[in-house]
C-alpha cells in the first residue's frame, strides 16, 4: 500500500508541475523567446525529492522533463532535448539531500531550491554554449547563455519558488 501512495503521489506532483508549467509558457511576459519561462513547475518537484528523497526526485524531475518537452518543448538540435529537459530536470531531484530536514526547516529548504535549480540553470546554460551560440552576438556563447538568456527567467524561477513553497510546504505536507 505505502508503495502504492508513493506512486500515487509523484505521479499527481509531476502532473501539477506540468500544468504550472504550461501555465507559465502561455503568459508572454513569462516566456523567454527560445523556450524556459518564469514558472513554479519545479516546486512539486522540489515537494517529491523534499518528500522521498534524491533517488525518486530524480525520477519524477526525469519524468517532468520528458512531460515539458511534449507540452511544447523548443527543439533547435537533438542534443538540445538533453540538456534543455531530460538532464535539466532530472537535477532537480538532488534537491533530496535535504531530504530529512526540508519540511522542518526553511533554511535546508531554500538550500535545497538553491540546489536543484542551479543545477538546472547549469544544464541550461550548457546547453545555451553548445547548441544556441548563433544567437549570442558579440557577448560570447557563455555570457549569452549564462547570464543574458537563461540567468533572468532561472533566478526570477527559484526565487517564486522559495517565496510560494515556503509558506505552503506545511499545508501541502499535511496532505503527503
Amino acid at each position: 500500500m505505502k508503495k502504492t501512495k508513493r506512486i500515487a503521489e509523484i505521479a499527481i506532483l509531476v502532473a501539477v508541475a506540468g500544468v504550472l508549467e504550461a501555465i507559465s509558457t502561455v503568459i508572454p511576459f513569462l516566456h523567454m523567446p527560445f523556450g524556459g519561462s518564469v514558472s513554479l513547475g519545479m516546486l512539486p518537484i522540489f515537494f517529491i525529492a523534499f518528500k522521498y528523497g534524491v533517488k525518486d526526485g530524480l525520477v519524477a524531475g526525469f519524468i517532468f522533463g520528458f512531460i515539458n518537452f511534449a507540452l511544447g518543448g523548443f527543439l533547435i538540435h537533438w542534443g538540445s532535448i538533453f540538456f534543455d529537459y531530460i538532464f535539466a530536470f532530472t537535477v532537480l531531484g538532488f534537491a533530496g539531500i535535504f531530504k530529512d530536514t526540508a519540511f522542518v526547516n526553511n533554511k535546508a529548504f531554500i538550500k535545497g531550491i538553491l540546489l536543484g535549480g542551479f543545477l538546472r540553470y547549469v544544464m541550461h546554460g550548457i546547453s545555451g554554449m553548445l547548441f544556441f551560440s548563433q544567437w549570442a552576438g558579440d557577448e560570447g556563447a557563455f555570457i549569452y547563455s549564462f547570464v543574458f538568456y537563461n540567468l533572468p527567467y532561472m533566478a526570477a524561477s527559484i526565487v517564486l519558488c522559495i517565496l510560494v513553497g515556503i509558506p505552503t510546504k506545511d499545508r501541502i505536507t499535511s496532505y503527503l
